[in-house]
């Protein structure tokens, strides 16, 4: 997942998953240089869920998300193979 901001841009990668005092704690994945823990509350997640139910776009998207996944995946495919033949 990448987050984009005015202060960092962070291609953050899953690690381990803490459940601690009504949070969800999402760790970034150990190799990764920047270690950064997400703090999810419950009404994180209500309101989360609501602003994505109430979007068309959002619908359109899980509608079209095995479409979505297989071009995605083709095309990181094709990106390191154009890679290995450049280096």
């Amino acid at each position: 997942m990448k987050v984009k901001s005015k202060l960092a841009d962070i291609d953050f990668q899953f690690g381990v998953f803490e459940y601690k005092k009504d949070h969800l704690i999402i760790h970034s994945a150990p190799e990764q240089s920047m270690q950064t823990k997400v703090y999810v509350s419950p009404d994180d997640v209500m309101s989360a869920a609501g602003k994505a139910l109430s979007n068309p776009r959002v619908w359109l998207y899980l509608l079209g998300f095995p479409f979505f996944l297989i071009r995605y995946r083709k095309r990181k495919k094709a990106k390191l193979a154009a890679k290995k033949q450049g280096a």
